[in-house]
């Protein structure tokens, strides 16, 4: 378990890069069209919306939060994510407000690890925010990283993003060291004003991805 924690760990890492600057254009058209967005929502609101182990079932269990730091993590091979990662500092996501979850999964192969992301921001921020990281990977299929002193080779695979919310992204990523590869797979879904992450086992985040969805759009 400690090894795929870890490996969820170090795609968190990447996948909070971003740069400021890219999540600051605006998307609104009209006069009128700022005022009909609703805001961004709370930290608190956010967690709200996290999915519970309730609604994920009984084999599923909360677990700790990564204890891998954006500050931890370098890469080399990159120049777009490099490129993020230097402008933003290695801060998380620019946006409003985050909340996180974590969680074990334990099934007939052993234990799997899902973690959830929610952010929040101006449909524009989030839209172009969301887009740069993306895109960053999609021009990097392969390249190394550090997480202290170990490199790890990582392996991007851009899949077809499920239908759902206002925008999608999906891929695949091996991060492979020198002892073991591990798949996960990464997918980002926006809902109006509300960004859904998921990293985890690509079976568990293709199951749950339309619930965390549909509780991100509808939660109070």
């Amino acid at each position: 378990m400690h090894h795929r924690t870890t490996t969820i760990a170090l795609a968190g890492a990447l996948l909070a890069l971003t740069v400021t600057a890219c999540s600051s254009s605006s998307g609104h058209t009209g006069p009128g069209a700022a005022a009909a967005e609703p805001a961004p929502l709370t930290a608190q609101q956010l967690q709200q919306r996290l999915l519970t182990t309730t609604e994920l079932g009984s084999d599923y269990v909360q677990s700790t939060s990564s204890t891998v730091r954006t500050g931890d993590v370098g890469m080399q091979g990159c120049p777009a994510l490099e490129k993020l990662a230097g402008a933003s500092g290695g801060k998380p996501l620019a946006f409003t407000a985050k909340a996180t979850a974590g969680f074990a999964y334990t099934g007939p192969d052993g234990v799997s690890v899902l973690s959830e992301e929610l952010h929040s921001d101006t449909a524009a921020k989030l839209s172009s925010g969301v887009k740069a990281l993306f895109d960053a990977y999609a021009s990097c299929p392969s390249f190394q990283m550090t997480a202290g002193s170990s490199p790890v080779q990582i392996t991007i695979a851009k899949m077809t993003p499920a239908p759902l919310g206002d925008e999608q992204y999906r891929q695949t990523m091996t991060i492979a060291t020198s002892t073991s590869t591990t798949v996960i797979e990464q997918a980002a879904v926006r809902v109006g004003t509300v960004e859904v992450m998921l990293t985890g086992a690509p079976g568990l985040v293709e199951k749950q991805l339309p619930q965390a969805v549909q509780k991100a759009r509808t939660a109070a």
